[in-house]
């Protein structure tokens, strides 16, 4: 019968037979896309383990220590771009779907970086990386992906915050600010690293400064127990043969000396101050403070108008009294409109009362200041910008005084950074020209400068005792008076008659 429980067993069985079957080819499937995997997997590591191999000794024992904090201070042309560029790939081939980021001071030093050499790798071994241009995103078969980003500023390290990393990489950590790279180490990068049990790496070339958070990680004893601390040079580069007769003629067509602070910094990879290399002679000792004189202020505000880069805020103050200008309030911003920046203008007029407000009017910066001035009332002097290089050295005289000082609070750290990353561009320095290097930010400094002009600290005049009318000291002052001026008298008399009548013969014979 059609419903006998006999009919419905074999009914049953047979569609077992049949789910077996096709389950039997599903997982038949599954392992035929494993092993596929697998095999490319394998492959990858084995053109991962030939390119580490590539690596030459210093590289390698870099590589291979197991600090999961660790800087290499490198010389120019040392390598340390491409051993970036290795560990960011095997970072990326040993970890399915993974974030590899790589970090520098821009979007377009990444590009001009690390993007290239990445590109050469994948011409010379063939690891079938895709890269996406608009993205500066390097995208490999086991889905994980090398992601490359700028730290100008704070709102720029944001998008690093989330994943989870098992290597990041820091490029030349020495143009970073001090404080954007303390942010992004120790309150994004190390806590993304924690899952993974990740690394952090840190390459850098000695700055100008010899001052910041890579100066710190790399110099300070306190530091180096957090910071495992490499170093070569490109003469330890075995990959350039000829460097130490490059190096040589380097060495001759720049006039260099072994004791130059370039050729030092540059090519022998030391930490060497060298206030010529820099823009502003700024010195945290002398010229910060952490008190203002109690005396009456004068102010003015100085603004550099950006967009895409920062508009920078800069508040100066002096008295007539006392010889020191003071920086008190630093501030910069990005995309403002011009009705945002009116209104920012507009608030710290009405806190301080400025004397003068000057911004920069050149390009599109003359339509916003007037489009502004009408807007919200405002008189906003046109920039002096002239001479730059003339004003800064002006402005340099008056930070070696000490005549200079910045408030010591935690806004104003926008300007020191800037000041003690800030260089000239070496390249042109050679050609006897004196341009700020264009990967270095100086918005702030500019703001500084412009309203520096325009302050009038240099019109001071230093307090005069007054004594009491009618004290002692007040007669011993009007006879003081009295015999300067009856002694002037008597010199005035005598040059008089002398130039009426000339020598006379018997004084000159007396004297003989």
């Amino acid at each position: 019968m059609p419903g006998s429980p006999l009919k419905k067993a074999r009914r049953e069985a047979a569609n077992d037979l049949q789910w077996t079957r096709e389950k039997r080819l599903l997982v038949e499937e599954a392992v035929k896309r494993k092993r596929a995997r697998d095999s490319v997997r394998n492959k990858l590591k084995e053109l991962c383990a030939g390119l580490e191999n590539s690596l030459h000794p210093f590289q390698k024992e870099f590589l291979n220590s197991p600090k999961k904090k660790k800087l290499a201070r490198c010389s120019r042309r040392a390598g340390k771009t491409h051993l970036a560029a290795v560990g960011l790939i095997s970072a990326a081939i040993n970890n399915d779907n993974l974030l590899v980021p790589y970090i520098t001071l821009s979007i377009k030093n990444a590009r001009r970086i690390v993007w290239t050499t990445l590109r050469e790798i994948e011409r010379t071994w063939a690891f079938g990386m895709e890269f996406l241009e608009n993205s500066l995103t390097v995208r490999f078969p086991n889905g994980s992906q090398i992601i490359m980003g700028g730290c100008e500023d704070a709102s720029g390290i944001e998008k690093f915050r989330g994943p989870k990393y098992a290597l990041c990489v820091i490029d030349e950590a020495q143009s970073i600010k001090s404080s954007i790279l303390a942010i992004l180490i120790n309150d994004i990068l190390e806590p993304a690293c924690l899952d993974l049990n990740g690394s952090i790496w840190m390459f850098g070339t000695p700055g100008a400064g010899a001052s910041g958070f890579f100066y710190d990680a790399n110099c300070l004893e306190m530091k180096q127990k957090a910071w495992e601390s490499h170093a070569w040079t490109l003469l330890d580069n075995p990959h350039l043969p000829g460097a130490q007769a490059w190096l040589d003629r380097k060495i001759i067509e720049n006039s260099w000396s072994v004791t130059d602070a370039t050729y030092r910094r540059e090519y022998c990879g030391e930490w060497v101050r060298d206030e010529n290399s820099l823009v502003y002679q700024f010195n945290k000792i002398r010229n910060l403070c952490e008190e203002l004189p109690d005396v009456d202020f004068h102010y003015a505000l100085g603004v550099d108008l950006g967009f895409i880069d920062s508009t920078a805020f800069v508040v100066v103050a002096w008295s007539d009294i006392h010889p020191e200008t003071y920086v008190l309030e630093v501030s910069k911003f990005t995309h403002l409109t011009s009705d945002d920046i009116g209104k920012k203008i507009k608030w710290l007029d009405n806190e301080y009362e400025f004397e003068r407000i000057v911004a920069d009017t050149g390009g599109l910066g003359k339509m916003v200041v007037e489009e502004m001035s009408k807007r919200f009332s405002l008189n906003i002097l046109p920039a002096q910008k002239r001479a730059k290089h003339d004003h800064i050295e002006l402005l340099n005289s008056d930070f070696k005084k000490g005549k200079l000082q910045i408030y010591d609070t935690e806004e104003n750290q926008l300007l020191i950074d800037e000041l003690e990353l800030l260089e000239w561009d070496l390249n042109e320095r050679t050609k006897g020209r004196f341009i700020e290097r264009s990967d270095c930010e100086n918005h702030a400094c500019d703001a500084m400068l412009y309203v520096w002009r325009e302050s009038l600290a240099f019109l001071h005049q230093s307090e005069t005792f007054q004594p009491l009318l009618g004290s002692d000291e007040w007669y011993k002052a009007e006879e003081a008076k009295m015999e300067a001026a009856a002694e002037a008298k008597v010199v005035g008399d005598v040059g008089n008659w002398w130039e009426e009548h000339g020598p006379d013969p018997v004084y000159d014979e007396v004297l003989n």
